[in-house]
């Protein structure tokens, strides 16, 4: 009966619905926040990275590899997770590698969550992962139920306490049809994994199910999970892809996020640490608490990054003045590279780590990492003109200009 009741809700609303919440009561608990206001500043940039021309592959040999992000698991130790299959099963299993030498080699491959339930899932996709403040791993993803809808289709996690040796039994955090979970944690040790959901009871964005971003919460290291709360939404667009970040400084947290119909893309929510999204309304361009654009670049699938210095790099996929269509042959975009600053904002200085891509190649679901504070790895799914994915890499080197007070940055 209860199971029944569920269903419901998730057809007629769309949201979200958390399995194994054992700490819901918790949450009607808590203060609500009047809205708040980001701090601002106006500051010009005057980073700028040079892209090295040679670049690796660092999946393995597969028929596609996808979705490739790189993560820290201690001074030395690099994590890579991407998703991949065979021709016509992409996105199928989950893949890790290691690097006991910074990312300049990489050990064999290990999947880590195997499609093998074949008759419950399609597969899984789109693995974000974290290292928490304990040493554990905390592994993200979507699993793509049988059939693909919002009944069937999820958001997992699994743990490992030995640094990607074993995993836990996955735990199902939300059912809908949701996508690219992404995650951080706090100074006080909660846990927030934001991703997209599908409102299935909408077809407004040119046809197409509208999205929302939402967040489910952990405070006891990804064990049990709040129920998801709305983060944005924005009518007629469809909002996905999002990328949070703790600011430095005590600044608050900012989840960057593709909007698909939007021609400002991508867009910007801000929440304090202290009200961790528990306000009266959404975020938006009235109240401050959301912007969107960058430098006059429709950017997908966005990810950021924050220097030590302050500056926020984000890369997006756009056509980079290529005669690409946005819509149908998004896997032959590029990447673009810009840079912020500490407030997410004045973003400029745009540079390509992909120069002189022909238009049947192309790179896409990019990432960025900060391997060293003067060096950020660019990771890109490289597709090539036969149609077939790999993971491809290369460095870029942080550069600065030495600015006379009052004189803006100028980055040739």
């Amino acid at each position: 009966m209860i199971l029944k009741w569920e269903i419901l809700i998730l057809l007629i609303s769309g949201i979200a619905s958390c399995t194994r919440c054992g700490q819901n009561s918790k949450l009607a608990t808590k203060k609500i926040f009047a809205d708040e206001h980001p701090a601002l500043n106006n500051d010009t940039p005057n980073v700028k990275i040079i892209w090295d021309t040679a670049a690796r592959k660092i999946s393995h040999d597969i028929y596609f590899a996808e979705y490739g992000r790189v993560h820290r698991y201690n001074q030395d130790t690099l994590i890579l997770t991407y998703h991949g299959g065979g021709k016509g099963n992409e996105w199928d299993n989950i893949v890790m590698r290691r690097s006991y030498d910074n990312g300049n080699n990489w050990q064999p491959p290990k999947i880590i969550v195997p499609d093998n339930s074949q008759n419950r899932y399609y597969g899984f996709s789109t693995p974000e992962l974290l290292t928490l403040k304990n040493g554990w791993l905390l592994l993200a993803y979507t699993g793509r139920g049988k059939p693909d809808d919002s009944t069937h289709n999820n958001i997992q996690v699994t743990i490992s306490k030995d640094a990607g040796s074993t995993w836990s039994k996955p735990l199902i955090v939300a059912s809908g049809r949701s996508w690219e979970p992404a995650m951080i944690q706090l100074p006080d040790g909660t846990i927030q994994m934001f991703f997209s959901t599908e409102l299935s009871s909408s077809k407004k964005a040119r046809g197409r199910h509208e999205q929302k971003i939402v967040m489910a919460s952990s405070d006891d290291n990804g064990k049990n999970w709040q129920t998801p709360i709305d983060i944005a939404f924005s009518s007629k667009r469809r909002d996905g892809m999002a990328t949070p970040l703790v600011l430095k400084d005590g600044k608050g947290v900012v989840v960057a996020f593709e909007s698909v119909y939007y021609h400002q893309s991508p867009c910007f929510i801000w929440s304090s640490v202290d009200a961790q999204w528990r306000y009266r309304g959404l975020g938006s361009e009235s109240n401050g608490r959301r912007w969107c654009g960058t430098a006059n670049v429709w950017g997908g699938a966005p990810y950021m990054l924050q220097l030590p210095t302050g500056e926020i790099l984000i890369s997006v996929q756009d056509a980079g003045g290529r005669p690409i269509e946005r819509y149908t042959q998004w896997k032959k975009n590029t990447m673009l590279v810009l840079i912020g600053n500490s407030s997410a904002r004045s973003f400029s200085n745009t540079s390509c780590p992909w120069p002189n891509l022909p238009n049947n190649e192309g790179a896409y679901f990019n990432s960025i990492f900060l391997k060293n504070d003067s060096t950020v790895l660019a990771v890109s799914t490289y597709n090539f003109k036969d149609k077939h994915s790999e993971i491809w890499c290369k460095e870029g080197h942080i550069k600065r200009e030495i600015l006379n007070k009052g004189q803006l940055a100028k980055v040739r």
